[in-house]
Formats: structure tokens, C-alpha cells, sequence
């Protein structure tokens, strides 16, 4: 996925310097039919007068951008101030190839380890907005939940255990979690939560919570996501399914 999103910021750039308009026209680039308009015109930028692309539009979007729509997109075409280097469509061609290559790689990862989440029959899936990747992820990192002796222990295993910033007399207010030992872990926590608040009523108001205590998004987010470890470390440990009313303190 780092290998993906570093491509698409290449892609973008190479745009920059062909058709730089492209991406206002279209609000992004990284869309399916866009891909299949920049492959198709490979040497013919910025393709103003080139009716068999806008037709390659409207087929690759299957309809959503009508004909009108990729006739339209001749206007920024004609005026644009981009490089007409062939080099750069080339460079433009081989990314989405490497983007598209990596999409097809990342969907196979995840369809595996979805199969393998499944086949362990976790409980953890019973949480609402558990993916199976974040899922996997979790349980991997995990592994035995009784090598835990309590959730202290797993919260500080993930590095969302809090840490007091200190200066003589000085104590900060407000704390930041270390963010020692599994950055794997902690990143799959993290993302959990963010999904996890926006599926369930418990999470959703101790996130606002402590957003109304003057936290952050991404500190609020750290603390629902150490409540989360709390709820994970129960259900484990007892191999229960998630109840809102028994595991949301």
C-alpha cells in the first residue's frame, strides 16, 4: 500500500507536468476510467482532438461520464499549458501499469487473508467495523492472548500506553501515548477505532467525549483506540462475542 500510494504521487506529478488541468477537470486522477483515458492516449497529449478518447471515456466509466462530459474535457485540452514530452507519457503509461499491478496484488492479500480470518472463527469479527485485514493484523500481532496478563500489558505491547511529558516542575497536561513496541499493531488499532466509532453508539460518544475535552481527532481517536484494546483483551481472553452493554467500559 506505501508502494502504491508513493506511485500515485509520481502519477500525479507526471500529470502535473503533461495536462495539469486534468486533475481539476475531474476532481483526481486516481479513477478507474481516467487510468484507462491516460493509457489509451499514451503519445497524443493533451489529446484536444482526439474524438475516439472521449468515446474511451464514457466506456471506461461505464456511462457515468457521459459523451457531453468527455467532449467537455477538449476545452482544458486546447488551452492546456502542459509538457507534449513523450517521455513523460511514457512515464505516465508505466505507473498506472505499477499502480494497477499493486491494486491487483493488495486485493489478493487481502481476499487470503480474509480466507484466514475466517477460518479462525474470531470472535473480534463480532465487533462493529472489524475488518478482516485490520482483523488479521490484530491476531497476528497478538498472537496467544494469555501471554497477557492483563490489558495493561497488551495497551503497552501496542504502544498506546500513555506518557507524561515531564520538565522539572513542569507536567503537560495532556499526555501522548509512547508508541513503543508493535507500530503493526498499533496502526491496525487505530484505523479499527476510526471505523469502530462511526459503527457503534458507545464508541462514538467516548470519542466525543474526549474530543469535548479538548483532544484532537487523532488524540481521541488514540484513546478509543485503547479502549478498544480493553474490549479485544476481554473477548480473548474469555473467547466471547462483543456485547456493547457487558464490554463497553
Amino acid at each position: 500500500m506505501k508502494k502504491r500510494s508513493f506511485r500515485k504521487n509520481k502519477l500525479t506529478s507526471y500529470i502535473d507536468q503533461a495536462f495539469p488541468e486534468l486533475q481539476y477537470f475531474f476532481n483526481g486522477v486516481h479513477i478507474k476510467s481516467v487510468y484507462a483515458l491516460l493509457k489509451e492516449a499514451r503519445n497524443r497529449f493533451p489529446f484536444a482532438h482526439d474524438s475516439s478518447l472521449t468515446h474511451l471515456l464514457e466506456a471506461a466509466s461505464h456511462g457515468h461520464f457521459k459523451k457531453e462530459k468527455a467532449q467537455e474535457l477538449r476545452v482544458p485540452a486546447q488551452r492546456s499549458v502542459g509538457s507534449n514530452d513523450s517521455s513523460i507519457s511514457i512515464q505516465i503509461t508505466q505507473t498506472i501499469e505499477q499502480i494497477e499491478l499493486l491494486d491487483r496484488q493488495i486485493d489478493d492479500d487481502e481476499a487470503k487473508i480474509e480466507q484466514i480470518v475466517k477460518a479462525t472463527g474470531s470472535v473480534i469479527m463480532t465487533i462493529p467495523g472489524i475488518r478482516y485485514v485490520e482483523a488479521g493484523m490484530i491476531l497476528g500481532e497478538i498472537g496467544d492472548i494469555h501471554r497477557f496478563p492483563d490489558y495493561h500489558k497488551l495497551i503497552a505491547y501496542a504502544g498506546l500506553d500513555p506518557v507524561i511529558r515531564q520538565s522539572g516542575k513542569f507536567n503537560a497536561n495532556h499526555t501522548r501515548m509512547s508508541k513503543r513496541g508493535s507500530g503493526t499493531l498499533r496502526y491496525a488499532l487505530v484505523y479499527s477505532a476510526h471505523n469502530v466509532v462511526k459503527n457503534n453508539d458507545t464508541f462514538h460518544k467516548y470519542y466525543g467525549m474526549k474530543c469535548a475535552q479538548g483532544r484532537g481527532h487523532y488524540a481521541a481517536l488514540g484513546h478509543c483506540a485503547g479502549k478498544l484494546v480493553r474490549v479485544i483483551f476481554k473477548m480473548l481472553f474469555q473467547d466471547v462475542p462483543f456485547d456493547p452493554y457487558k464490554l463497553g467500559s
